[in-house]
């Protein structure tokens, strides 16, 4: 028989192990840095930033030199993109790819720690032209990876806006559009799992709450209230506590469809705007800071309904705001910080 002694040692073990299982499916919070604006601190004080936030995940939209020095060392690891207008010239030339993954990657590793690379940013809510040449892109970048021996540091994939969905509610009715399920949608799902990449998501539940006019969607539902109502799924008897649940699942399901439901999801863009045109209902700080600090709690907690124990890597938008982005006053005002570097609210990434 075991002796006291012993089974409280033994109780201390399991439960050191779960600790650690229940860090490990913590999703990690990074940010978007944009730098559409003619204002912003310079790349390596945006370096000192990040490491005194203690963010470990930040994403680029192209892969500038500078910004890429800025933070070699620094063990932050940096998403890059590669620019929807070279993706053509990418997918039909081999020697493109190599020539791109050595300016662009191969000079920096392993001093910067790059781990993404994205082709092209919601390729499939843009341009028809670029559709064709998505996934041979990624396929003639993945062999320059490979030519280099960085296949099994640096991933690719692209990210998707809640567009490519042709339904997304319920949840489980899910499906990617019928124009690009089985052309586009499939064979990226097969590179994604035979590289063992991921599924990038960009979800953002303000616009589907200032589209929806307040009518349908409640404010609480869509900032991560803890009081929400909850939403069921009538086909699963699945509860929805907040909106970014049900689209994670909703493009779950979508994947499911295809018979590809076991590829990891990373969420690459969310967040809510301090400020917009007196149309944009809900722009404004007491929301966007609600909902990025409920953000923060809820994705480094644990998993979706459909996917419970998941961990989702998230990377809020934006970390300044951006004066010279086109459109309505919202599209200038996603950022954590001004760019003199002052919080815009106060908000916990960690």
């Amino acid at each position: 028989m075991m002796n006291s002694k012993c089974f409280i040692w033994l109780m201390l073990w399991q439960l050191l192990l779960l600790c650690l299982l229940l860090h490990c499916a913590e999703g990690k919070i990074g940010v978007n840095y944009g730098r559409v604006a003619d204002n912003l601190p310079k790349p390596m004080e945006v370096s000192r930033l990040l490491q005194t936030l203690s963010i470990e995940n930040v994403k680029i939209f192209d892969a500038n030199r500078q910004v890429l020095h800025a933070f070699a060392y620094t063990g932050i690891s940096v998403t890059i993109c590669v620019p929807n207008e070279e993706i053509i010239s990418l997918a039909v030339s081999a020697q493109a790819a190599c020539t791109w993954i050595y300016n662009n990657v191969k000079q920096f590793v392993p001093a910067t720690k790059i781990t993404y690379i994205m082709v092209g940013n919601e390729i499939l809510g843009g341009d028809p032209t670029i559709w064709s040449a998505l996934v041979p892109a990624m396929w003639q970048l993945y062999t320059g990876l490979r030519y280099y021996n960085l296949e099994n540091k640096i991933k690719i994939s692209t990210p998707h806006s809640l567009a490519v969905l042709a339904t997304s509610f319920p949840p489980s009715a899910g499906t990617f559009q019928p124009n690009i399920a089985t052309s586009v949608m499939a064979p990226l799902l097969r590179f994604l799992k035979l590289t063992q990449s991921d599924f990038m998501l960009n979800a953002y539940p303000y616009l589907a709450y200032l589209g929806d006019g307040g009518k349908h969607i409640a404010l609480e539902f869509a900032l991560i209230e803890p009081n929400a109502t909850k939403v069921v799924d009538p086909n699963t008897g699945l509860e929805y506590s907040c909106l970014l649940d049900l689209m994670i699942d909703a493009t779950i399901y979508a994947m499911k469809a295809l018979n590809y439901d076991d590829i990891p999801l990373i969420i690459t863009e969310t967040g809510w705007p301090s400020q917009g045109d007196p149309s944009e209902i809900g722009a404004s700080i007491p929301n966007a800071a609600i909902y990025n600090n409920n953000l923060v709690k809820h994705v480094t907690t644990l998993g979706t309904p459909l996917r419970p124990g998941a961990e989702f890597d998230t990377y809020i938008f934006a970390l300044f705001n951006e004066d010279l982005k086109p459109g309505p006053a919202s599209e200038r005002n996603w950022g954590l910080f001004y760019p003199n570097l002052t919080q815009v609210y106060a908000i916990s990434l960690n």
